[in-house]
């Protein structure tokens, strides 16, 4: 949805002679469309109409989705009402941050499993499992409107390929040496949500003092 929309809004502003010419033969357009949506964002209501459209029919899908799952968890599993809405609550927030600041979903899920009572082994694997649904949607999203520089994401890619097969295996070794030992995982965990942590306030604060710096000149 977030795609379609960037892109049927790229070429209304091309229409309007405000925006970059060529947003309404853009690649993924043509092969979605078929070139038939630059003539749809001529009319500005029925371009309201789509771009409004796009967007929230995935939304209340999800809705309709989250409703479903979490009814059956209360009903098969005896889930509490509760429980159920802050692992949403959890997962909708999760997404809207790795979505916008592009934050590592397993910085988030992984402590939150831990403090739900979940086996350190099985949060850190069910972490990465969900890692893999916010991390796809937003890649594919960043991909298809043209803001992933490639050459960095491929070098960083592979390196971060060879570092989670190395954690994968780190947590296997103590899992299966240290069992009386859970609390390694965890604080194997720890240790990477405040290096985050720390990264994330240092770049916080070389922000600031280069907004200062501008604003002083």
């Amino acid at each position: 949805g977030g795609v379609l929309r960037f892109h049927m809004h790229a070429c209304r502003a091309e229409k309007e002679g405000s925006g970059t010419t060529g947003s309404c033969r853009h690649p993924f357009v043509s092969t979605v469309f078929g070139g038939r949506m630059e003539g749809w964002m001529e009319s500005e209501s029925l371009s309201f109409f789509l771009q409004h459209a796009v967007t929230s029919l995935p939304l209340w899908s999800c809705a309709g989705l989250s409703l479903y799952y979490g009814r059956a968890a209360r009903d098969h599993s005896g889930w509490k009402v509760q429980t159920i809405f802050v692992y949403q609550l959890t997962a909708l927030a999760t997404g809207l941050l790795a979505g916008l600041v592009g934050i590592g979903g397993g910085l988030v899920f992984s402590p939150f499993f831990l403090l739900m009572g979940l086996e350190p082994h099985v949060a850190v694997a069910t972490s990465s499992t969900c890692v893999l649904f916010t991390s796809s949607s937003t890649t594919i999203q960043y991909l298809f409107t043209d803001r992933i520089m490639m050459s960095l994401a491929l070098l960083y890619g592979m390196t971060t390929l060879l570092a989670s097969w190395l954690g994968t295996s780190l947590v296997h070794i103590l899992q299966d040496k240290f069992r009386a030992k859970r609390s390694y995982i965890s604080w194997l965990v720890a240790a990477g949500v405040a290096i985050s942590a720390g990264l994330t306030l240092a770049k916080l604060v070389r922000l600031v003092r280069d907004g200062e710096t501008a604003t002083s000149m």
